[in-house]
């Protein structure tokens, strides 16, 4: 019984040994030690994009990031990517955490971790600035027809909506937008940041979000064998969104309020 008992003990010694070395050989050692952290990001206006005048990363993350660097001590060591490539780098070792706005689907949820969300959005209609619009049962009448560009998120949600509408695609988002500008739309269907900058741009249009719209959450992502780096991210998004950091963002670079609070509560 004692030789049991002193294998059993000595089993749990071993196993509490490899579980201190996993611990210890997590991604946050190398991080700290060598103060830098591999981003890899992709191009998106107002989010993190290279700007020739300044000569530096421009953008709501590139300004998160800077803040960072500036907590923490450690330097964002940023990889320009593109967007086909982004999780396939990540999960290559090439960067060890995505952050450019992706959305965090849950098709995506597959491939890689999920941060806390900083961002929000959901998918938007440009409609005329003197329109009466109150409801999405105001765009599906017979008679209106809906500008969406083929292929988009907005596509696939607004295609199974509208019964009454009609839906004219586009290869091109300025088509669409014109269609809705001249009357011969009544909406243009995109996602809540690009419709959002779309109407600050041009004055004949202003944005409504249907009440039937989707919402999506803005996340970084890392590896799901980087736990330890997750939770590190997880505990900076929280004390930022304390401190009201994403509003402050938000309000700088032009995003809608909906950006840093989510749906609005009824």
């Amino acid at each position: 019984m004692k030789k049991v008992i002193a294998v059993c003990i000595m089993a749990a010694c071993v196993s509490l040994f490899f579980i201190q070395v996993t611990i210890a050989g997590g991604i946050m050692e190398k991080i700290v030690a060598e103060k830098k952290l591999r981003v890899g990001v992709a191009p998106w206006k107002n989010m993190i994009m290279w700007d020739e005048k300044t000569n530096r990363y421009e953008g709501i993350i590139a300004d998160d990031l800077r803040n960072f660097e500036e907590i923490t001590g450690i330097k964002a060591e940023i990889t320009n990517t593109n967007w086909a490539g982004m999780i396939a780098g990540l999960q290559t070792g090439k960067w060890d955490a995505i952050m450019n706005g992706l959305g965090a689907s849950v098709q995506r949820s597959m491939a890689v971790a999920f941060t806390e969300p900083y961002g929000y959005y959901c998918e938007a209609s440009l409609v005329r600035k003197n329109d009466t619009v109150k409801s999405f049962a105001d765009l599906d009448q017979p008679g209106n027809s809906i500008s969406i560009t083929a292929g988009t998120s907005a596509f696939e949600l607004w295609k199974g909506k509208f019964k009454n509408a009609k839906i004219i695609t586009y290869t091109e988002q300025s088509a669409g937008i014109l269609d809705v500008i001249q009357g011969r739309s009544k909406a243009f269907m995109s996602d809540l940041l690009i419709n959002s900058f779309r109407a600050k741009e041009i004055p004949e249009l202003k944005l409504f979000i249907p009440e039937n719209t989707i919402w999506f959450y803005e996340a970084h992502a890392v590896r799901y064998a980087d736990l330890d780096l997750l939770v590190f991210l997880d505990t900076y998004i929280r004390n930022m969104k304390v401190r009201g950091w994403y509003q402050e963002l938000g309000a700088k670079w032009g995003m809608p309020p909906e950006w840093s609070t989510g749906k609005a509560s009824k």
